[in-house]
């Protein structure tokens, strides 16, 4: 397939992921003296989305700590998650690999909702990650880090410590707790990995920030927290107090849920309860903070306006998130990047943090963060050969489609960003700067940025052999709406 110079340049711009973050990284040798580094931690929201804080001026939801965070690094303005939802872009952030490279494409099964509304026969997904991949948990451990993940895990059965943990803690397999009151149980599922210094009733938001902080204060040596809320995934459910504080902007059409309001309120305050504890160790001018989501919001109990789409759809409210870099000793404080990035990027990032002398193929994520670059012309892409079908409260409502995904895949370049539908053909075009909202479809009006979208889209597909949807669907009886 041919190409022009400038686009095989953007092209490999975005493989230097998917092709050398993964490899061979060079732990300390015995006896090697070791730098004074940074402690890391990442806060990893589920389901929160782009407009559920107050980071980029939103002001459906006060987040008075997470807003004092952001201020005190720097915000990303065009951030977002490797995939529209939980377990691929977990897998992305753990491994610096996109879907199409780590397998995993969504959560459980690729063939969610009926066969018969199927067109074609998707891709099969992988649900374990792969334990022969090198993880970020493993870049700092090989650097003499204590490492630890408390919380949501959601990456198979396979436990966190064979992956570069030295400590697990609540890191279940499952994507959601059956319950956010201890003991996190509903019939026959629990949530496991909690073994002692249980307290009834206890909410499992406030649960894991004693840990967090019991882990912070015990930490003697450089240390890597990887802290991922279960919150605000469903089930929605907040202490009572915190929801009944909530009700009157139910009730009065401001907010779609207020539970989960409460549910956000809860996180914020444990996000300063997290911040305080740091600053107490002593240690906050020396420990990078990064804040961010795993995907769009959550539709049925909130609004992604006025960006289109919720989880699960490979529009701006499915894909565009909150991520915040705090560090006081390097990164100026209440500063904004327009850089587009992905979780993915900071595996290179991580890498660079611990081994600064290491020769780098373009400049990384915490790099541009400290020194206030941009590159605003980096190609992102996502891949998702699979079937999503709609949210329980909306099944069956003429409303709504049947399905939030059908196999398709996207790219943004520059301020383009085009979409692929697999099912029909059918393609969308839109310009971000203008058009933020993707509410003008440019196929048409622009044939030559879409060619040139749609050829660097499959060139980058081909290059990392990404699994690719065709057969077509033996059941398949008739036709189910969808986005795409």
């Amino acid at each position: 397939m041919k190409t022009n110079k400038t686009l095989l340049t953007a092209l490999l711009l975005g493989l230097v992921i998917s092709t050398k973050l993964n490899a061979s990284f060079s732990p300390l040798k015995k006896g090697e003296s070791k730098l004074k580094q940074a402690n890391v931690v990442i806060i990893y929201v589920d389901d929160l989305g782009i407009m559920d804080t107050g980071i980029y001026g939103s002001t459906q939801y006060p987040t008075p700590n997470i807003d004092k965070l952001a201020n005190s690094g720097v915000r990303f303005t065009q951030a977002y998650a490797n995939a529209a939802n939980c377990a691929p872009s977990r897998a992305s952030l753990m491994t610096g690999l996109t879907p199409a490279e780590h397998g995993i494409l969504t959560v459980g099964s690729s063939e969610r909702g009926e066969s018969r509304y199927r067109r074609l026969v998707p891709v099969t997904n992988n649900t374990e990650l792969n334990p022969d991949l090198t993880t970020i948990a493993d870049l700092f451990k090989q650097q003499g880090y204590a490492t630890a993940v408390i919380g949501k895990w959601h990456l198979g059965k396979t436990a966190p410590t064979e992956y570069g943990f030295d400590t697990a803690i609540a890191a279940s397999h499952l994507g959601h707790p059956p319950s956010y009151f201890f003991p996190y149980s509903k019939g026959k599922r629990k949530l496991i990995g909690l073994k002692e210094g249980d307290i009834k009733g206890e909410y499992l938001s406030d649960r894991i920030t004693r840990e967090a902080v019991n882990y912070i204060s015990s930490q003697p040596q450089p240390f890597f927290l990887y802290l991922p809320f279960y919150a605000v995934h469903t089930p929605i459910e907040a202490p009572k107090k915190w929801v009944n504080q909530h009700k009157a902007r139910q009730q009065a059409g401001e907010i779609k849920s207020a539970a989960y309001a409460a549910m956000i309120a809860n996180l914020d305050k444990n996000v300063g309860k997290l911040l305080q504890a740091i600053d107490k160790s002593g240690q906050r001018e020396n420990t990078l903070v990064i804040f961010a989501s795993d995907n769009g919001a959550y539709d049925p109990v909130t609004s992604s306006q006025p960006y289109r789409g919720y989880k699960s759809s490979l529009f701006e409210g499915g894909l565009r998130i909150p991520l915040v870099l705090s560090w006081p000793a390097q990164i100026p404080a209440n500063s904004q990047n327009r850089t587009p990035v992905q979780m993915s990027d900071l595996f290179l990032g991580i890498k660079h943090l611990l081994q600064p002398k290491l020769a780098l193929e373009r400049q990384d994520i915490i790099s541009l963060a400290e020194q206030g670059k941009e590159q605003p012309e980096r190609p992102l892409y996502w891949h998702a050969p699979v079937y999503i079908d709609q949210f329980a409260p909306y099944r069956g409502q003429p409303n709504h489609p049947y399905w939030k995904h059908t196999p398709a895949a996207a790219i943004r370049l520059g301020h383009f960003k085009l979409i692929h539908s697999y099912e029909t053909g059918k393609q969308l075009l839109f310009d971000l700067d203008k058009d933020s909202q993707e509410r003008n479809n440019l196929v048409n009006q622009n044939p030559e940025i879409r060619e040139k979208l749609f050829k660097a889209l499959q060139q980058w597909q081909e290059s990392v052999n990404a699994p690719m949807v065709s057969e077509l669907n033996p059941n398949y009886q008739s036709q189910a709406t969808s986005h795409y």
